[in-house]
């Protein structure tokens, strides 16, 4: 088994963004791309299994916070942010390799026109955002076609408020939770 654990998160949540909003942010030079850039960049852009919602603007899956930040700031639209984190390792056992993973909808609340209600509106969309991304991760456990040896999602999740005082001016919210896999030594 392949332990190409960033780049397979990489692939899995870019399913859900549209295409226009990956092909503006996959702009690397050929000059200075590393090597599997562009058998990557390929394989997502021609993914006819993803389920692209097409409120998502942003994509960023980092754990560099001046990249993030630099991605983020002046956003007018909804973000699909995933941040990866600790990983434990048992490679003798199935499913023995856990990685923590955050994984945000947020939504630039600067705009000098909302009121309450509408910034309740969009507190409500990103929540139903990041629901149908969870359920279309718990959907997919087990099936065949996407891979029996991962779990993208293993319960329970936590989903807590974003706070825009701390997240770039953008609120929303974050499920955090463990993914699994198999990984033979």
């Amino acid at each position: 088994m392949n332990e190409d654990l960033i780049i397979k998160l990489f692939r899995y949540f870019s399913r859900f963004v549209p295409v226009n909003v990956l092909k503006e942010f996959m702009i690397q030079p050929e000059r200075s791309q590393l090597a599997g850039y562009s058998e990557t960049k390929s394989e997502i852009l021609i993914d006819t299994q993803s389920m692209r919602i097409p409120d998502i603007e942003k994509f960023v899956l980092s754990i560099n916070e001046k990249f993030v930040s630099e991605k983020i700031k002046n956003s007018k639209g909804f973000i699909l942010f995933v941040e990866y984190g600790n990983i434990s390792a048992d490679f003798q056992k199935a499913k023995g390799v856990k990685q923590s993973l955050a994984v945000t909808v947020a939504r630039n609340f600067s705009d000098t026109n909302n009121d309450n209600l509408n910034e309740a509106l969009l507190m409500n969309r990103c929540l139903e955002i990041l629901m149908l991304i969870i359920r279309q991760m718990l959907s997919e456990i087990g099936m065949i076609e996407f891979c029996p040896s991962i779990e993208m999602i293993t319960m329970p999740v936590d989903i807590q408020v974003v706070d825009p005082v701390s997240f770039y001016g953008c609120g929303g919210w974050c499920a955090m939770f463990q993914n699994s896999q198999t990984i033979l030594p």
